[in-house]
């Protein structure tokens, strides 16, 4: 299996050596920080102290993002130790994640850890450069269900090895952790953070339609929709993100799960459903046709302007809208519409130790004091996301007391994986295509989830999706 992918990988590759893609750079490294397992308190409000780093100006397009090849390295002081590159397409998160590489420097001398931002999209094509030419960063970051494509590919290292007598891996929850093992149940990776999606809601909005609680099921949903769609104002009921990539896919996913289709069942009629009722609120003027080109930043910024009375909206999101609002409107958070069942996606991010870095030894030791219990809880809260061990949890109230995080935290019961699968990248295009071809009118319902189940249906025929422990 691996041969395949490092064949398509060399094909891909020799087409984007014709457009002239630019590779990435190389290794180095050294030993586990002596005695280093968690931070005391004084290193963990450093760490969340890094969040409020995150202001408006995080929250724009796709416009003011660093551009793909000219990737953003922020660069402070050496400590004195060999360079290790980290790669990661977080933006609102982008200060957190340097503070703690800033803290962990600061700990200890054998390694220093330099972070660069490089936006998703080329980030995921820079690791299927590098499968070939071996040119990756030491530690690298992945969407959580992408990471079993490139464990294929060869672009992670093994680390079961140097995991195996770790205790605290029992303290992690079986799906994120699942999602950085290969069929054969080996690591090649540590979850960071987990999240979901629910519907942020504009209350104002909603109160001046006529409704005093966010809607329960889709009939109430696209009656919401309709009374607070306003054109001449360039107000429309909801905004999500449908874009040609995993955005697009991790927003269409509850839809299509709480028709009762699942990814295994694109062309049944449940799936066609879920399809066509997305399709309808473009129809009917309730979302904006420019969706298809939205990525999930875009749609936020159209509800925090107020040009959407409701978002599909994710968790790590709560650190931005106080900013984003800035006041004008009051919004809460609400479980996504059900048609046949309450549906979620979860999210999330890893990082893996990438093949060739001679510094792997520290590399996971470094993910080690990252996702500590106390780190990781540090690190979701400010980034708003959830934490991705148990005992993390316990350390913060966070996720109970705040009453929009109470909301995720309830869809987090109604939260499915996308995979693991190595060929996710081909069944996610296959599903955010058909999502695409709807919305624009050019396909109904049943034919572009008939198509995608073209694509779908013979790779999980081949490789189901594994069940996760």
């Amino acid at each position: 299996m691996k041969k395949r992918y490092q064949r398509l990988a060399a094909a891909v590759l020799a087409g984007m050596m014709i457009t002239g893609l630019v590779s990435g750079c190389g290794s180095s490294s050294a030993e586990k920080p002596a005695g280093e397992k968690g931070t005391d308190a004084a290193s963990t409000a450093r760490i969340t102290e890094a969040a409020a780093g995150t202001t408006a100006q995080d929250t724009g397009t796709q416009d003011t993002e660093p551009q793909d090849a000219a990737a953003s390295a922020r660069k402070p002081a050496s400590n004195g130790g060999k360079e290790v590159t980290l790669w990661h397409y977080f933006e609102h998160e982008a200060p957190i994640l340097e503070k703690m590489v800033e803290e962990y420097n600061s700990m200890q001398s054998d390694i220093n850890i330099v972070c660069t931002y490089i936006s998703r999209e080329e980030l995921m094509k820079q690791y299927t450069i590098g499968a070939v030419s071996g040119e990756l960063p030491d530690i690298g970051m992945v969407d959580s269900p992408d990471m079993a494509s490139y464990i294929s590919l060869g672009v992670f290292e093994d680390i079961t090895g140097q995991m195996k007598d770790w205790k605290d891996l029992e303290q992690f929850y079986p799906g994120p952790l699942s999602s950085c093992k290969d069929a054969d149940g080996n690591i090649y990776g540590i979850p960071n953070n987990s999240n979901c999606l629910a519907i942020a809601y504009n209350v104002d909005l909603l109160k001046a339609a006529g409704f005093d609680k966010a809607p329960e099921t889709w009939d109430e949903f696209e009656e919401v929709c309709a009374k607070t769609t306003n054109a001449a104002d360039g107000v429309y009921g909801f905004a999500m993100s449908a874009i040609g990539t995993e955005e697009g896919t991790f927003q269409f996913i509850p839809w299509l799960y709480s028709a009762g289709a699942d990814v295994g069942s694109t062309d049944s009629p449940e799936a066609a459903r879920a399809l066509d009722y997305l399709a309808g609120l473009v129809n009917k003027g309730y979302m904006s046709k420019e969706v298809v080109n939205w990525s999930q930043s875009d749609s936020y910024n159209a509800f925090c302007a107020g040009k959407a009375a409701m978002l599909e909206s994710g968790t790590w999101q709560l650190a931005q809208f106080d900013e984003g609002i800035k006041g004008a409107f009051e919004y809460k958070i609400a479980l996504l519409p059900k048609d046949k069942k309450f549906a979620s996606v979860i999210g999330g991010e890893n990082f893996g130790v990438c093949a060739g870095s001679e510094e792997k030894e520290a590399c996971v030791e470094f993910l080690k004091w990252m996702t500590s219990a106390q780190n990781n809880a540090a690190w979701c809260e400010g980034a708003g996301k959830f934490p991705v061990r148990e005992d993390s949890v316990a350390l913060n109230t966070t996720w109970s007391d705040d009453e929009r995080f109470a909301v995720f935290s309830d869809e987090m019961n109604y939260a499915v994986a996308r995979g693991p699968h190595e060929s996710w990248p081909t069944i996610s295009e296959a599903l955010y295509t058909a999502e695409q071809s709807a919305l624009l009118g050019n396909k109904t319902g049943e034919e572009a989830m008939k198509e995608a189940a073209a694509v779908i249906n013979p790779i999980l025929q081949e490789t189901p999706i594994a069940a996760q422990e």
